[in-house]
């Protein structure tokens, strides 16, 4: 597989990840206002901690002057100059899936296709501004449809991989901003005067995890919510989960390897699934859950630069290889957000040259 190809797969599966996230984060946040009421409470109580969650308060706050509703969901959701926004994540994926045409399934394609048509149609922005949740109930049901297809018509070799690779990883990355949005909130349980019911259960809600926690755990009770999010691996949207899975799949493209023969995604990767394996809530509660989560941000950058580093940048140590891009290939990829966007775009850039 050139490696450019493995490099769009992987990022087509982040954004269709990433649009179907921030679908749920807007959805999930817009249910915690009708639950609560806003009377008497501050509209940006609400919506801060989705910009934060994102990572997007800067860009955001050089085109608001304040925190609404109706802005942030704008923004998040349908601005053409927020490379973030579910749109662009949408026509990123997109354009992804269009390099890579011949190597994915007609019904991949034309999921993605369609998906995108919807996103930039007169139906779809229209329906944003007088329906928003069928708007990302559209969005995430095409995601569901992404994920099925993927599922039930890709061979289970290195393209599947790299779409495992892509989904986990920014589900990983997405799971631990949620849980940080949190962090500052008491684990008291009502009748506690700080309690935070209705922020946990909008958690919950936000992965499509309420019921099957109810299930196990019965009342929403915060310690336990994290410890489901986070270390719970019969979760499949949980951190643990995720991780295990990205392990696997690099295992499978790399081999497992022993001492210097063993590949760094592997190794970094194999590092923080045992973390999580070994970890207890209690140990996490102890450090801090936002400097737990900060030190993992930071192992799952790491894990990504080390995928880059080993399937992408290593094209330049095989000179026989002819990987010219096509002249009609963007050199930028759509939406480009982590370090790994940046990096890409400068190959192929000088791939292009």
């Amino acid at each position: 597989m050139l490696s450019r190809v493995a490099d769009s797969i992987y990022w087509m599966a982040r954004y269709v990840e990433r649009a179907e996230n921030f679908s749920r984060l807007l959805l999930s946040t817009q249910d915690l206002m009708l639950d609560a009421g806003i009377a008497g409470v501050e509209e940006s109580q609400f919506w801060q901690p989705i910009l934060a969650t994102t990572g997007d308060d800067e860009a955001y706050y050089k085109l608001y002057s304040e925190v609404t509703g109706e802005d942030v969901t704008d923004f998040l959701a349908l601005r053409a100059d927020n490379p973030n926004s579910i749109l662009n994540c949408i026509r990123a994926a997109r354009e992804n899936a269009r390099t890579v045409r011949d190597q994915i399934s007609n019904d991949i394609w034309e999921c993605l296709n369609g998906l995108r048509l919807f996103a930039e149609s007169d139906e779809g922005h229209g329906l944003h501004r007088t329906q928003s949740a069928s708007f990302y109930e559209r969005v995430l049901s095409r995601s569901y449809e992404f994920q099925g297809i993927a599922d039930s018509t890709t061979p289970r070799g290195e393209i599947w991989h790299f779409l495992r690779l892509g989904t986990c990883l920014e589900r990983a990355d997405k799971m631990s901003r949620l849980l940080d949005t949190c962090s500052n909130l008491s684990l008291e349980m009502p009748p506690h005067p700080e309690a935070r019911p209705l922020r946990w259960v909008a958690l919950l809600r936000s992965c499509s995890a309420r019921h099957s926690f109810q299930v196990y755990n019965g009342k929403p009770d915060p310690k336990k919510i994290i410890e489901f999010l986070l270390l719970d691996e019969t979760l499949p949207r949980s951190v643990a989960s995720c991780i295990s899975e990205v392990h696997s799949a690099l295992v499978a493209l790399c081999g497992t390897g022993v001492g210097d023969q063993m590949s760094d995604p592997v190794r970094h990767a194999g590092r923080l699934h045992a973390d999580l394996v070994y970890a207890t809530v209690d140990e996490v509660l102890d450090v801090g859950l936002h400097e737990f989560i900060d030190d993992l941000q930071g192992r799952l950058n790491q894990i990504g630069d080390s995928i880059f580093k080993t399937f992408v940048l290593n094209i330049a140590e095989l000179p026989d290889l002819d990987v010219t891009e096509p002249e009609d290939t963007p050199a930028i990829p759509l939406g480009a957000h982590h370090a790994e966007d940046f990096n890409n775009a400068q190959v192929q850039q000088q791939q292009q040259q």
